[in-house]
């Protein structure tokens, strides 16, 4: 029998603090930080050293009943939470995202898009900003075309990087985190159909 947690609408606020998450989930903050941070449970991040995520209480609900109906689905890497271990950036953690599930998620999402996407079309998709995405240009993340002045970018190219390098960004633009919770959401499909 699953669990109620609506009661916790009733002992919190609709906003709660990251000191109030690890309480409510019974996690180290360490942990609670990695799945803020990794889009686990939505959120708003200020970047800021002191109250730097705001919760909704119903999100913490929804993440608490999928990791009683599916906890496989939420499993974070082995070890990171560790004490034995030194920390680790997120960068250098193993990655919890099946790249080939996200890969076939996006490639579904996206269908009806064009396959090379203007710069303002892959700004829609991923909430990055113009400048964020030069930079990726530049550093040759993704592939763009120069074209008089803006950039074309292949739909196959912008799906890798999404698929395989952007889940370690550590600040993640709102639609990303959508992303990463459509995956969390569909993995159970895909796995049954890969």
């Amino acid at each position: 029998m699953m669990t109620d947690y609506s009661f916790l609408r009733d002992e919190y606020p609709e906003i709660i603090s990251q000191d109030q998450l690890y309480r409510i989930c019974r996690i180290s903050k360490r942990k609670a930080t990695w799945l803020l941070e990794n889009g686990y449970i939505p959120c708003e991040d200020s970047g800021k050293k002191t109250r730097r995520f705001k919760i909704r209480i119903d999100d913490v609900i929804i993440y608490l009943t999928k990791l009683e109906k599916h906890p496989e689905s939420l499993q974070t890497p082995p070890g990171i939470f560790s004490t034995r271990t030194k920390c680790r950036s997120i960068a250098q953690m193993q990655e919890p995202i099946d790249q080939k599930i996200f890969t076939k998620m996006l490639k579904k999402e996206w269908h009806n898009f064009p396959d090379v996407l203007a710069t303002n079309d892959v700004i829609k998709l991923i909430g990055y900003t113009q400048s964020t995405l030069s930079d990726w240009i530049i550093q040759g993340r993704i592939i763009g075309i120069r074209y008089y002045n803006l950039y074309l970018i292949p739909k196959d190219s912008l799906i890798e990087y999404m698929a395989t390098k952007a889940h370690r960004i550590h600040q993640k633009s709102e639609k990303h985190k959508d992303l990463i919770r459509k995956y969390l959401e569909a993995q159970h499909t895909f796995l049954g159909g890969i």
